[in-house]
């Protein structure tokens, strides 16, 4: 079978799965994406010095679209604060660029450590916390607003994900009612996604064994054959979820997250 096309059939079903767990779980599919790409990306022939960046240009640009419809809901509900959202825009701006330019320089071994750390940390927060939320005080304004859009930015730069998982408990904590935090987390997604992306274009564009039909660090097949299954697949995962209680899936998705981020850990260590 022409290599092309088995590419095609493993990431159209790698599209249908993680966007039916995206769905059944009600997450951003950047956790589930790059664990993925990591297990397979050596088995389609990816080489191993570029294999994160890769995993992470690829998932950014998967980011955007999942992002603009969120953003788009959340407007509608009339759940996103355009004021706050604008220098929290500036924040992001600053974080992402920073780390699309360091990206280059770090290693596949600790970018993929960097991920696993993020992904036990998040399974930890969802396992004992996630869902509590406090009262709405007075959020960050000015200089802190853009720090934490800053440290959300780089991190997002740094693991490969959109953000927004950071930025829902981080905002909340600081005193944004939840509501208006989960509006400002699924407007995150665009802005990282976006800069992330045009990051990985450029810091890709004469790299080394890039697998066929890239630009820069962003495999094109995959984004094309991905997008639209996702679209397909979530609401179907969404369907399931519903089957089950919040709980009950919230705990499954914690220890999920958990193994596969020892896992990684695991193997860099070996």
């Amino acid at each position: 079978m022409d290599d092309l096309v088995l590419r095609i059939i493993i990431f159209a079903i790698v599209g249908l799965v993680s966007g039916f767990l995206s769905g059944l779980f009600g997450i951003g599919g950047s956790t589930v994406r790059l664990p993925i790409f990591i297990y397979l990306f050596p088995w389609v022939g990816i080489e191993h010095s570029i294999l994160m960046h890769v995993a992470s240009a690829t998932s950014m640009a998967l980011v955007i679209p999942s992002a603009i419809t969120a953003s788009r809901e959340q407007y509608a509900l009339g759940n996103l604060d355009f004021a706050f959202y604008k220098t929290w825009v500036v924040g992001l701006f600053v974080g992402v660029a920073f780390g699309a330019i360091l990206l280059p320089y770090i290693s596949t071994e600790i970018l993929q450590s960097l991920f696993a750390v993020y992904i036990l940390l998040v399974g930890l927060y969802i396992a004992v916390g996630r869902g509590r939320a406090l009262s709405a005080g007075q959020p960050p304004s000015g200089i802190k607003r853009i720090g934490l859009g800053s440290f959300v930015g780089l991190v997002a730069a740094m693991t490969g994900t959109s953000g927004g998982t950071l930025t829902t408990p981080l905002l909340n904590t600081c005193g944004l009612a939840l509501e208006k935090a989960i509006a400002i987390a699924s407007a995150t997604g665009l802005v990282t996604g976006s800069i992330a992306t045009i990051g990985g274009i450029i810091n890709g564009w004469n790299a080394q064994d890039l697998p066929s039909y890239s630009l820069g660090y962003v495999d094109v097949v995959i984004f094309i054959v991905m997008m639209p299954t996702v679209m397909i697949s979530a609401p179907l995962g969404v369907y399931v979820g519903n089957k089950f209680s919040q709980t009950m899936l919230e705990r499954t998705y914690a220890a999920l997250l958990i193994l596969v981020g020892a896992d990684l850990l695991w193997r860099l260590a070996s």
